[in-house]
């Protein structure tokens, strides 16, 4: 009798094994997408950086035109992702801020959550979220009600299966216009609005990106910014918050965003011609 007791009390280490090895399996895909999104990325990052080396000499072009760089720089290392064109008084705001989470956050108390709700819908009505809607609206839901922990977890696997949906596949798309930019950037020339937007997108993108998938050992302390290894994993005890979960929010609407910028350079191409 006791032994049964114990053979019921047994785990099955091999079946254990084998669905820790179909979970690493599954999550392959996400993994790989996104390392490439960072190896695409990366260049206009080191690009930047030389451009602000580069003018750092000027004062007068450094206190201008190196500004947005320096606050986009500070939405990406606070994992904030951005594509809209920015105010001059936001770029300050950011530039001249020692706690940019704080900034942010009051930045969308000021717009009193409005812009966040209309990403929400937008992202919504994105073909490439429509079978992952249902957790993306009960995520939405856990948000609205404060419930922030809960929210960042669905989040973080609706993420996953994006990444894993477009395998990569979508990161060629920044190519091209990450390429004008450069070159524009090389030139010193100026940007136009627009491709300072998808400048932010690009450089927020990557930034976040970096250090949301960067590997975390759990045998370490836990990262203070989000970290999709902890979070995937239930290892994340570090209460999150309303900010957390827009930021997750961003970065959802970052990938939809990539992926939709081939349509719209072809839509142009029509226009123009």
């Amino acid at each position: 009798m006791s032994n049964n007791v114990n053979n019921w009390n047994m785990p099955d280490f091999s079946q254990m094994a084998e669905y820790a090895r179909r979970v690493q399996e599954m999550l392959r895909p996400v993994i790989e997408t996104s390392q490439r999104v960072q190896e695409v990325l990366r260049p206009i990052a080191e690009i930047v950086d030389r451009y602000k080396e580069r003018i750092a000499t000027t004062v007068q072009v450094i206190a201008t035109a190196a500004r947005p760089l320096i606050a986009i720089e500070a939405m990406g290392d606070a994992q904030f992702v951005y594509w809209e064109i920015m105010d001059e008084t936001f770029v300050d705001d950011l530039v001249e801020s020692t706690n940019v989470n704080k900034t942010l956050r009051l930045a969308l108390v000021k717009d009193k959550y409005r812009t966040v709700d209309a990403t929400i819908e937008r992202s919504k009505q994105h073909p490439l979220m429509k079978k992952h809607l249902r957790l993306y609206t009960q995520a939405v839901t856990s948000y609205n009600a404060g419930h922030n922990d809960l929210a960042v977890n669905g989040f973080t696997s609706i993420l996953d299966g994006l990444l894993s949906d477009v395998s990569g596949n979508s990161t060629h798309k920044l190519q091209p216009r990450i390429k004008v930019i450069m070159e524009k950037l090389e030139k010193d020339e100026v940007l136009e609005n627009e491709e300072y937007a998808t400048l932010t997108l690009a450089l927020t993108f990557q930034k976040t990106m970096e250090s949301f998938a960067k590997p975390a050992p759990f045998d370490k302390k836990e990262p203070k910014g989000l970290n999709r290894h902890w979070i995937a994993h239930g290892r994340s005890c570090r209460r999150k918050t309303k900010l957390d979960s827009v930021k997750m929010i961003n970065l959802i609407y970052g990938v939809l965003l990539i992926c939709d910028l081939d349509a719209q350079s072809v839509l142009k191409a029509e226009e123009n011609g």
